[in-house]
């Protein structure tokens, strides 16, 4: 999990203002969040909540800019701030390891048809959040189609 607070007071002590502008967010985020599910303030959340959070902070920050031109000023905030949420998700894995992982996810679930594909996608989504899951889809979907 990442320790939001800590990188404010790196970005404050280093004068970063596009990374202090990043984790602020990424705060005010978490807190929106843990207000809305009726927690106490100050509790952590799930590292799949933080990086549900990271996620949404990247796409909104990417669709700001679909409409901005690079000279804008706030175009290099979103895109710095892209970047370092980016480098703070897990890596995706490559195809190779994305067909084991759906091979082994088939194998311990076991569907007995295409119609048992969710079962097979949220082991999937649970053994590796990073990986693609539109891919993971796509081959499930015709391995399960395959076995019948």
């Amino acid at each position: 999990m990442i320790d939001v607070e800590a990188r404010i007071r790196e970005a404050l002590k280093g004068k970063d203002a596009v990374g202090l502008t990043c984790w602020r967010a990424v705060k005010a985020k978490a807190e929106a969040k843990v207000k809305e599910a009726g927690r106490e303030a100050g509790q952590a959340l799930t590292e799949e909540e933080q990086l549900a959070i990271l996620r949404k902070e990247i796409k909104e920050r990417a669709e700001a800019n679909e409409f901005r031109a690079e000279s804008h000023p706030e175009f290099a905030v979103n895109r710095g701030v892209a970047d370092i949420l980016e480098a703070h998700l897990p890596q995706a894995p490559s195809a190779e390891e994305a067909d084991a992982l759906i091979a082994r996810a088939i194998a311990e679930v076991n569907p007995a048809g295409p119609r048992e594909m969710g079962k097979v996608m949220a082991a999937l989504r649970q053994a590796n959040p990073a990986l693609d899951m539109a891919y993971a889809s796509g081959k499930v979907k015709a391995l399960l189609q395959e076995r019948g």
